[in-house]
């Protein structure tokens, strides 16, 4: 297998090579400290050379290329206070990484700014609500139930796509919650019929 190393999250001057998923990834160790993924860093003398050139990089199974990069792009970013600027899905996959890789800094200033924004698109508002469901002790109930209502009152139609990734028992709630929305507005719609028909 050839590894690619053309992309955005291959620094030079960076001190530690990993692969994920045939890219190889040379990132500053800076960025792991206190996390798990850092774990993975060579502790013996006969790997201490792991990680160091791209022959002999750290494998990370398990892990998807889009969803490494999610959380490399935050914590390259401003980990602290990751940008409105990134896209929704973006940020929900940095905080599954990085509720993984427990970067618990991280995964708490991912949800705040996923809490403070406006969520307007079905799509986006799918994967916030899995994500709270996920990771409900990062989330306010509040923000969790605002989410809920939105998709319940939302008139767009969820793709199949979103569909399979949502945990049954949610996506039960939701479809149920829609149901009630549009029985009780086709209820107020009728009721306003009837009093203008008389």
């Amino acid at each position: 297998m050839t590894e690619k190393t053309d992309h955005k999250f291959w620094h030079e001057d960076g001190n530690i090579i990993y692969c994920v998923d045939g890219t190889l990834y040379k990132i500053h160790r800076y960025f792991l400290k206190g996390s798990s993924l850092g774990i993975t860093l060579p502790r013996n003398k006969d790997s201490m050379d792991k990680g160091l050139t791209p022959d002999n990089p750290i494998t990370l199974s398990g892990v998807e290329k889009s969803d490494f990069e999610a959380l490399l792009e935050v914590l390259y970013q401003t980990p602290m206070a990751p940008s409105d600027a990134l896209p929704i899905k973006i940020l929900v996959s940095a905080l599954e990484q990085a509720s993984k890789w427990d970067f618990e800094e991280v995964a708490r200033n991912i949800s705040l700014n996923l809490q403070r924004r406006e969520h307007k698109e079905l799509n986006d508002l799918v994967a916030v609500i899995a994500c709270c469901a996920t990771h409900s002790s990062l989330f306010s109930k509040a923000f969790f139930l605002e989410m809920f209502y939105q998709i319940c009152n939302h008139t767009g139609r969820f793709s199949s796509e979103f569909i399979a990734d949502l945990n049954p028992h949610l996506l039960s709630a939701i479809m149920e919650g829609r149901e009630i929305v549009r029985e009780a507005t086709t209820g107020k719609w009728l009721n306003a019929v009837r009093g203008v028909v008389g």
